[in-house]
């Protein structure tokens, strides 16, 4: 081998190694401390920083599309629609208030049935047993029509986004909801116990083990559509 072309071999193996050594580690998740700049109004700021890291939205936008959809379960469907879509947030909205239930306003605006599932291991019970059923079916079948209920739409979204945002899995997720709090109740208090060192008073149970001995079926509202 010549000296010439020994040192293009360790050049380029110098470049290569420089590249993975500057190469970013990738994301599990998308949970910060934010430190100083957390709004003073509770979990309903905090709730609006979270929002707004995850779906990729300034935060003032989330505090106005707040008084359109004071549920937080209704914003952080709302907000995930208008991400997964092409459809402006004002589009969404004119669905909704035309009396659509959540899952064909997601239809209207193009969110596919996948869009609305994580995976996992195996089918759940409880609350999400119908709605999997139904995905499972669709995906060995598309001419299966996925019908999901403004509550089940919740429930996913509030799922998707405890999986995607901390990174646990699905499962973990899944009880957290089964808790019966709404999606902002468990996206601020997870994040108090990771950055404020609050305990938590509930089962963190990590099911590959599916327990819904605590599948609360009492966050129902006035006014759900559904589709079954």
């Amino acid at each position: 081998m010549t000296m010439k072309r020994l040192h293009w071999i360790l050049g380029v193996s110098f470049v290569g190694l420089a590249a993975v050594i500057a190469a970013p580690a990738a994301r599990a998740d998308h949970d910060v401390d934010f430190g100083v700049n957390i709004p003073i109004r509770g979990d309903m700021g905090l709730f609006f920083s979270i929002s707004s890291r995850y779906f990729d939205r300034d935060a003032q936008v989330v505090s106005h599309w707040a008084r359109r959809y004071p549920n937080p379960d209704d914003l952080a469907v709302f907000l995930y629609i208008c991400s997964r879509s092409s459809e402006k947030p004002e589009g969404v909205d004119y669905y909704r208030r035309k009396g659509l239930s959540w899952y064909q306003v997601g239809v209207k605006a193009g969110v596919p049935p996948d869009a609305w599932f994580v995976v996992v291991d195996r089918t759940p019970g409880g609350r999400y047993s119908r709605p999997y059923g139904q995905w499972n079916r669709y995906r060995q079948n598309p001419r299966n029509v996925v019908r999901l209920s403004d509550q089940e739409v919740r429930d996913l979204v509030a799922v998707r986004m405890s999986h995607e945002y901390y990174g646990v899995t699905p499962e973990i997720a899944m009880n957290w909801r089964r808790q019966g709090a709404d999606v902002r109740t468990i996206m601020s208090r997870e994040y108090r116990s990771r950055h404020h060192g609050e305990w938590r008073d509930d089962d963190r149970r990590d099911g590959r083990r599916d327990d819904h001995r605590d599948d609360r079926r009492d966050d129902q509202h006035p006014g759900d559509r559904h589709d079954d």
